[in-house]
């Protein structure tokens, strides 16, 4: 029964793609306009190819750092950004923090917006600007964000945050080459949990890609700017016939590893057979997210610490070249050294810098600088 309920609300899924979603973003595409919005559920992917902007709603407290990594909602960020990569979008949406409550803080709104770009978002819609709170209308979907909020004095320094990490997520190379498969109406997140806790970035990839647009061989998957090593397979039991020749030319490369609760060891060493470690920490920290993209030639990881408190660790890339530590919120730079360490706050985002093409200056000679792009 629980196969046959899949299948139908599928069925309803694919059928509202094709009556609404569809209809709505051809018309825009005629009269040359974006269109953006979100689906229903944090892991509805399919809608994303009809959206200019893919996007999604983190709403009602469903994201927090007690669930950012479990449940339908905690694959939302992913969920953009993944189509974004794929349908060669230039921007992702995240409306973000609508009824978060009064009790919102001005560092939940910024380990939200943290959590959004350490996945790939590039675009946030804070939810929501009121021209007055005044009588019932306080209770009308808090909080607001604006002028009416007890942080707003610190909301230039936030708003300037987001320009600057959004900008970086915009018209970038991704270094990603981990896909955990998706349909149309589910992502899992169990495995995602495991990648993200290790430090292994992954896209999702909607499983119609797989006869629809991909290049799949015995190398792997070849999809937009983007190439896969591995395929991960969770909580995905009957898949459709069509994607059966693709999955079966990955198997066959031992390009696919299918994934179940308790073999999280067998998970990461299949990663690390097929993909080389691209940022590792000693000692190691569940709390710590990362993204590596390359914009201009420069290398960028971001580095996330969505835990609740501060953390401490050398760190190595796979990149080589010496290079600074730049603080997006701050905007200051310093240098990192021949061995980075990283040194993170909770609720914060540091990113290492990496200019291209530096040699590493030779006994008793100063390092050159290289100017850090600006961010703004």
């Amino acid at each position: 029964a629980e196969h046959y309920r899949g299948e139908y609300q599928r069925a309803i899924e694919n059928r509202l793609q094709q009556t609404y979603y569809a209809q709505i973003f051809h018309w825009c595409q005629r009269h040359g306009l974006p269109l953006t919005g979100h689906p229903t559920w944090g892991d509805d992917i399919g809608p994303q190819r009809y959206l200019h902007i893919p996007g999604q709603d983190s709403v009602w407290r469903e994201v927090l750092p007690a669930s950012a990594l479990e449940g339908k909602q905690s694959t939302q960020a992913k969920c953009t950004s993944s189509a974004m990569a794929h349908f060669r979008r230039r921007r992702n949406m995240n409306e973000c923090c609508g009824v978060y409550g009064h009790e919102l803080t001005w560092q939940e709104m910024k380990w939200l917006a943290n959590w959004c770009f350490v996945r790939g978002v590039n675009m946030l819609c804070p939810h929501a600007f009121f021209y007055s709170v005044r009588g019932a209308r306080i209770d009308e979907r808090p909080p607001c964000v604006g002028p009416n909020s007890p942080w707003w004095d610190r909301y230039k320094l936030y708003a300037d945050y987001c320009r600057r990490m959004s900008c970086l997520n915009t018209d970038c190379q991704h270094v990603c080459h981990v896909a955990i498969l998706g349909q149309t109406n589910f992502l899992p997140w169990r495995a995602a949990r495991v990648c993200f806790q290790h430090q292994r970035d992954f896209n999702y990839l909607e499983d119609r890609h797989l006869w629809e647009d991909a290049d799949v061989d015995e190398h792997g998957i070849r999809l937009a700017d983007m190439h896969y090593d591995l395929l991960i397979i969770d909580g995905i039991d009957a898949l459709p016939n069509r994607a059966q020749p693709a999955i079966e030319l990955l198997e066959s490369a031992g390009r696919v590893v299918r994934f179940a609760p308790g073999r999280e060891a067998k998970l990461l060493d299949t990663i690390d057979r097929h993909v080389p470690s691209d940022l590792a920490l000693t000692p190691h920290h569940h709390d710590v997210r990362y993204r590596h993209v390359i914009k201009n030639g420069h290398h960028f990881y971001i580095i996330c610490n969505e835990g609740l408190a501060p953390v401490s660790a050398a760190v190595r890339v796979s990149v080589k070249g010496r290079g600074d530590w730049l603080d997006p919120l701050h905007n200051s730079c310093e240098p990192a050294g021949p061995d980075p360490c990283l040194s993170i706050a909770p609720y914060t985002t540091l990113i290492l810098h990496i200019p291209p093409n530096e040699s590493p200056p030779s006994p008793g000679q100063q390092r050159k600088r290289v100017n850090v792009p600006k961010l703004d």
